[in-house]
């Protein structure tokens, strides 16, 4: 079978089931299967797949069929321009969390800002953006999933970030209170969806990525509240909260940062022209 007539099969079988992305997603499993990029499979239509080419092609597409997101069946995902390693387990990185990684660039470049704490750090997509791109910046990692500290851990080790950043299992902020740390920024992207809400989602987002990193209890908030309590025993006086935030959220994280004495505090929206991030100062 050529890749011309393997793709125009899998766009059907695809396009059945309402996939939107259908021919972006064949394109990459194919690109994944004969290991070339897609200029070669726009430019060589007529290249001949090999048996074991075609049936492995063909197994992913199925998997994909059954709506799990093409970046868990492919193991990776870009994000800030780095390749990170992604399974499921950890939420996959969206592409407007980028915008919580820029404003905490320009605070960074502008405060001198060298200790980061990334709490509830999934992939790790977060905080290892921020090291990769600042030599001089350390980063502590924390999440409560075994998974996510397994594939951050493997993240570090592919972006050779060890000697700037480490990962480990905490609730929260609790490892940082216990022992006695203090940052100069806090990075978040926490879950915060409305427990009621969960069940309308995506099938690719509500039955393949993890209901822990989507939930934020009963009104999307609880990890806000949690969080900023929390990091007034751990961030340095002046030091910075940045919060990606759900699009309809930014004046209930605003109140709760108000509420715990933060100052200068302000809302940042993505490309879309929706509220995204919300980021304050500890007074």
């Amino acid at each position: 079978m050529k890749i011309q007539e393997a793709l125009i099969k899998a766009y059907n079988i695809l396009k059945e089931q309402n996939i939107e992305t259908y021919m972006l997603d064949a394109q990459l499993l194919m690109c994944s299967v004969i290991k070339k990029d897609k200029l070669f499979i726009t430019m060589n239509k007529d290249f001949e797949l090999s048996k074991r080419e075609k049936d492995e092609f063909f197994r992913l597409v199925n998997i994909r069929k059954d709506k799990m997101p093409v970046k868990y069946i492919l193991g990776e995902c870009e994000f800030m321009g780095i390749n990170f390693k992604v399974k499921q387990g950890v939420l996959i990185p969206r592409p407007d969390t980028e915008i919580l990684v820029e404003e905490a660039m320009k605070y960074i470049k502008e405060l001198g800002i060298k200790n980061i704490c990334d709490v509830c750090c999934g992939s790790g997509a977060i905080g290892l953006s921020i090291a990769n791109y600042f030599k001089n910046v350390e980063v502590t990692l924390y999440d409560i999933s075994e998974v996510a500290y397994e594939v951050t851990k493997e993240n570090i080790n592919n972006l050779k970030l060890a000697k700037s950043t480490k990962v480990e299992i905490s609730d929260l902020l609790e490892k940082a209170i216990v022992n006695g740390l203090k940052f100069d920024m806090i990075v978040s992207n926490p879950p915060y969806i409305r427990k009621d809400v969960i069940p309308t989602l995506m099938d690719d987002v509500k039955d393949y990525e993890p209901y822990t990193a989507l939930c934020g209890g009963e009104d999307g908030l609880e990890f806000y509240r949690k969080i900023t309590e929390q990091s007034l025993k751990v961030l340095k006086k002046n030091g910075v909260l940045a919060y990606e935030i759900g699009y309809d959220q930014n004046k209930e994280v605003k109140n709760i940062l108000k509420s715990n004495g933060f100052v200068d505090i302000r809302c940042v929206k993505d490309l879309s022209g929706n509220d995204r991030v919300v980021i304050g100062i500890k007074s």
